[in-house]
């Protein structure tokens, strides 16, 4: 459609599209034009709508559209976007025009503020949007300032309160406020509202926003001077991305990139498919090590599968079970290791007893393959039980040490932790083989 309009040439009718139009939807038509398309949209857009429609892209999208302008017209339009949004653009930039950017916005920009931040600590998607009151002030005084402040910050369902000093004291709800009868100073109605240190992680801040079930989260900085708010949506966003990476973690993939080409996407992932079959190494010298006992019993390789299989099953489902209590801060660690750890006792135990039958139905079809059914059928059965239950206590460990360390958990993807349980399973299974068929 917008499309349609430029080409058509009628500036009235592609004016009056734009004027109506949702930032948000503009924004999606806006990437498919052409350079000299959005020329002519610039002429017949005002900065404040062109500052919107810039903040509702992907921020590597909107940084190309930013460097179409100059440097004045540049502050301009990041001035008039949210200051969490602005900066996450100025951060796609290349590294000389962000320089000049901030430059001219001055270190005292609150952007440039949010820039300073590591990208994992909460100060860096705050905004500092927001309206303060005073306790001493009346609540008609207090309201007559929401009211005129309103149009300029991002909410006003929380109204946050400070000393003199800009000391966090607590907040009062807007329904509060506007409910309150003069003479009434705010003193009397504030409330305690839970608040973050602006060097907190960003994941602490999101969690804490859920646990409290609040839209706004007011950031302090280590003298509890209020320093900006993380917003719910904001939080959302946040809690997307971080959900995303988590899973690609798991799964054994590396970073996602949006709108890449096939050759891109396979160039992106074959560093880390080349260090899983590094890692996969140790599972073929292991095999390679116990080749007389696979000489002797050919019927032992056919249930090898079922038992890496199982354990590698097993451990992926109580990785991810791990991974939400480390995510979600839940309580009850200890408990809920224990229950993986029993759930794999007992549904060893199920399906080790299911393969010790099926091993003997096997090998009484076929009788070549094995001259002691029952003992062997006895090993693939025993070696399930034991692996299932070792599986959940490395899914657990590993991630564990993993924190303990101070790195993230989910680097403790699927891939590797199946690959622990494959040897460890391996060892059992061969060893248990070797063992007690005397080989």
């Amino acid at each position: 459609m917008l499309k349609e309009l430029i080409l058509n040439n009628d500036k009235k009718i592609l004016k009056e599209y734009l004027d109506d139009i949702h930032a948000h939807d503009l924004s999606e038509l806006f990437v498919e034009l052409t350079p000299e398309e959005r020329q002519k949209v610039y002429t017949l857009i005002n900065n404040e709508k062109l500052a919107e429609v810039v903040s509702y892209m992907e921020a590597d999208d909107a940084a190309e559209i930013l460097v179409e302008f100059d440097l004045e017209k540049q502050k301009e339009l990041v001035e008039m976007m949210e200051p969490d949004d602005a900066a996450d653009i100025i951060q796609e930039l290349e590294d000389e025009e962000q320089e000049e950017l901030i430059s001219i916005l001055g270190e005292e920009s609150d952007i440039v503020q949010l820039i300073s931040y590591d990208e994992d600590e909460t100060g860096s998607a705050m905004t500092s949007l927001f309206v303060v009151i005073t306790p001493e002030m009346d609540v008609k005084q207090a309201t007559k300032k929401v009211i005129k402040e309103a149009a300029d910050v991002e909410s006003i369902n929380t109204i946050f309160v400070t000393d003199e000093n800009h000391h966090y004291l607590g907040a009062v709800p807007l329904k509060k406020l506007l409910k309150a009868k003069t003479p009434l100073a705010v003193s009397e109605i504030i409330e305690e509202h839970p608040y973050a240190f602006d060097k907190d992680p960003i994941e602490e801040t999101v969690q804490k926003i859920r646990n409290y079930a609040t839209y706004e989260m007011p950031i302090v900085n280590e003298n509890m001077e209020l320093l900006g708010m993380l917003t719910l949506d904001d939080a959302l966003d946040i809690y997307q991305e971080e959900a995303q990476e988590d899973f690609e973690k798991l799964a054994g993939l590396p970073e996602t990139i949006e709108d890449s080409t096939a050759i891109r996407t396979a160039l992106h992932r074959l560093p880390w498919l080349l260090t899983l079959v590094v890692i996969s190494v140790p599972i073929a010298l292991v095999t390679h090590a116990f080749e007389e006992v696979l000489a002797t019993v050919a019927l032992l390789i056919i249930f090898q599968p079922l038992i890496l299989d199982s354990a590698g099953n097993v451990a992926t489902q109580t990785l991810a079970v791990t991974l939400k209590m480390f995510a979600t801060n839940e309580k009850g660690l200890l408990k809920n290791s224990y229950r993986e750890i029993l759930t794999g006792m007992m549904n060893g135990f199920a399906i080790g007893l299911v393969a010790f039958i099926m091993t003997i139905v096997f090998a009484q079809l076929n009788s070549s393959l094995a001259q002691n059914p029952l003992q062997i059928a006895f090993v693939v059965g025993l070696s399930l039980w034991l692996t299932l239950i070792i599986s959940p206590i490395v899914a657990i460990l590993i991630p564990l040490t993993i924190r303990a360390l101070k790195f993230d958990p989910a680097a403790a993807s699927g891939p590797f932790i199946t690959t622990v349980i494959d040897v460890a399973a391996l060892f059992i299974y061969f060893g248990l083989a070797g063992l007690m068929l005397g080989v």
